[in-house]
């Protein structure tokens, strides 16, 4: 009787550290970085648009207003390229992340494996001193 049990013991600790070395790990930040420098890159062009805009209204000749509508459409395509830049740095910055931890996930399932052979010869080394008991 006290056999299966300690076999059934040993059988769930096995099971359990196996499952903890394939879960993935906890989950960091993601994407929310790539996500904040998309928002900031909106409203960065539409800060710019509403400038051009400002500065258009203030123009009284045509000269002036063609100066302004050039320098408006510079300025906001500026910002797009600012944006995209910063964008493209954080999805690499987000993937070089990612890499490092799938690629230290390998420790991760070397220590479950560790701790379930720990777990084992603890459980074996008490149905052996439980045995000698009876």
């Amino acid at each position: 009787m006290m056999i299966r049990s300690t076999a059934s013991f040993t059988l769930l600790a096995v099971v359990l550290v196996l499952a903890a070395g394939l879960l993935p790990p906890p989950a960091y930040a993601d994407r929310w970085e790539v996500r904040r420098e998309v928002r900031e890159g909106i409203r960065e062009v539409n800060r710019e648009k509403r400038e051009a805009r400002r500065e258009l209204r203030r123009c009284e000749t045509r000269k002036c207003a063609r100066r302004e509508i050039r320098e408006g459409y510079r300025e906001v395509q500026r910002e797009r390229r600012e944006a995209r830049r910063e964008i493209r740095r954080e999805l690499r910055d987000y993937d070089d992340d990612r890499y490092d931890r799938d690629r230290d996930r390998g420790s991760d399932v070397l220590k479950g494996l560790a701790i379930g052979a720990a777990v084992i010869g603890i459980a074996t080394a008490v149905s052996r001193a439980s045995r000698d008991d009876d």
